[in-house]
C-alpha cells in the first residue's frame, strides 16, 4: 500500500493558490497540473508496500504551526511552490531525515524532458496546520485519509 503522511491546507488556501495559478496553467498547458483536492505537503513518504499502523503517533498533540505558500521551484520534474513557517518539528516526528527534506507543495509534473518551467509569483495568507493525516495513494482511485491527528491549537495564534 502506497502510503505518506502529510498536510492538506485548508479549502481557502487552496482556492487562493488554485486563482493565482490559472493564467500559469492556461499558459502551460503541457504540464499535468495537480488537482485542488489532492494539493498536499508531505511530511513523509512511507513507501509502496507500507501497512497502515503508528505512524501518527509521535505527532499527536504536537505544536499546530502556522505556516504559508510563497515562492515556487522545480525539481525531478515537478513545479512546486514553497512553504514558509515551521513545519521542520512535524516532518522530524513523521521520520523524515531533514537534511534532504524541502517542505513544499506540488503543483505540476512535467510531460516530457525538455520542460520550460514558469515561475510563479506566490505569497499566500497564514494558516494553522491543525491536524496531520495519513493517507494512501492510488493512481487508479486517488487518495484515501486512513487516519488523522490533530495538533495542539493552544499555543497558536488567534
Amino acid at each position: 500500500m502506497r502510503l505518506f503522511t502529510g498536510v492538506f491546507p485548508p479549502d481557502a488556501v487552496v482556492r487562493e493558490l488554485t486563482a493565482a495559478l490559472a493564467p500559469v496553467r492556461a499558459a502551460h498547458p503541457g504540464l499535468r497540473w495537480v488537482a485542488p483536492g489532492r494539493l498536499h505537503v508531505t511530511l513523509r513518504f512511507h513507501g509502496d508496500d507500507a501497512e497502515p499502523g503508528g505512524q501518527l503517533d509521535a505527532l499527536a498533540g504536537l505544536p499546530a504551526p502556522t505556516v504559508r505558500l510563497a515562492g515556487c521551484g522545480h525539481f525531478s520534474g515537478v513545479l512546486w511552490i514553497g512553504v514558509e513557517g515551521p513545519l521542520e518539528p512535524l516532518a522530524a516526528a513523521a521520520g523524515t531525515p531533514l537534511d534532504t527534506w524541502r517542505p513544499h507543495l506540488t503543483v505540476a509534473r512535467a510531460r516530457g524532458r525538455r520542460t520550460r518551467w514558469p515561475h510563479v509569483e506566490f505569497t499566500g495568507r497564514e494558516w494553522t496546520v491543525g491536524e496531520v493525516a495519513l493517507v494512501r495513494s492510488d493512481p487508479a482511485t486517488g487518495y484515501e485519509v486512513l487516519d488523522r491527528v490533530p495538533l495542539s491549537t493552544s499555543n497558536a495564534p488567534d
